[in-house]
């Protein structure tokens, strides 16, 4: 009788395991209210290096603060600020100053993401204050980077009714993104394959593990000021990204994300060509 009981409390825990991974999962965010907040320390990371002067990093870190303000047209409307802002950018291990840091430090714009549709990126950016409008390429690089905000969709329209190992793709064309402060825009393409790896409870919340792996195909066009010159770079590269995210499934927002790039092709720079890498690592963390 004992072991009678003991096997079918072994096949009741069996179909329970069975049951939670069939359980189906959308990744899509919640309604927006007015006045909630998204807080995040970011940092990244963009190296290369360039012929005839050097290695050139440009490292960045920040807290970002998002807020929504309501709806204004056809847009989402988002109050956008960082803080703790903090840069190290060198080439050759020689710090390349960067006039906006201070500046942008508790500074704030305005971010416009198309509420219809499935663009759900940052469409244009406006300063809060009219004074700072000498700060729209700073902004432009902080808030439209390689790797992009997406106000509703945040791994693409088919993470709908995904079960733990279903795979699923996300494909982004024409996608306008800065380097740095004061390149003129790039533009890149990519399609990533991402995969639910695992569900797991932290603290009472479901917590999704998703994985990606993707191909880019990118023209790079970038301004290095260094010693009073200013040298400006054109190329085609293409490459591989991979990237680690952990979703918060009933609150509906990203607790963390990892993403890492690597690509290389044909640049021109000052008339010459060359070929070149670059790297670029993100991360961002949600603040709890």
């Amino acid at each position: 009788m004992k072991i009678l009981s003991l096997r079918i409390l072994l096949v009741f825990f069996v179909s329970l395991a069975f049951c939670n991974d069939d359980e189906k999962y959308s990744f899509i965010f919640g309604d927006r209210v007015v006045g909630e907040k998204h807080v995040q320390i970011m940092s990244q990371e963009i190296s290369f290096t360039l012929p005839g002067i050097g290695h050139v990093e440009y490292v960045s870190g920040s807290t970002s603060v998002i807020e929504f303000s309501g709806i204004e047209g056809d847009f989402w409307k988002f109050r956008a600020t960082l803080t703790d802002v903090e840069n190290n950018n060198t080439i050759n291990g020689i710090e390349i100053l960067d006039q906006y840091r201070d500046a942008v430090e508790g500074s704030s714009c305005y971010l416009y993401v198309k509420r219809g549709g499935l663009d759900d990126e940052v469409h244009h950016i406006d300063p809060v204050n009219e004074e700072d409008y000498y700060l729209q390429e700073a902004f432009e690089a902080a808030h439209m980077n390689i790797y992009p905000n997406n106000f509703r969709y945040p791994f693409g329209i088919d993470a709908v009714d995904i079960t733990k190992g279903d795979s699923w793709s996300l494909s982004r064309d024409s996608l306008k993104f800065y380097i740095n402060i004061g390149s003129p825009s790039s533009m890149l393409s990519s399609k990533a394959d991402l995969t639910l790896k695992k569900i797991k409870e932290k603290r009472g919340r479901k917590i999704a593990y998703i994985n990606s792996i993707s191909e880019v195909d990118a023209d790079f066009r970038i301004a290095v000021n260094f010693l009073g010159e200013r040298r400006f770079i054109t190329g085609h590269a293409t490459g591989t990204g991979s990237g680690k995210f952990q979703w918060d499934i009933e609150s509906t927002e990203h607790l963390s994300q990892k993403l890492v790039l690597n690509c290389a092709g044909d640049f021109e720079i000052g008339g010459e060509k060359s070929f070149m890498k670059i790297f670029v690592r993100t991360i961002n963390k949600k603040v709890e």
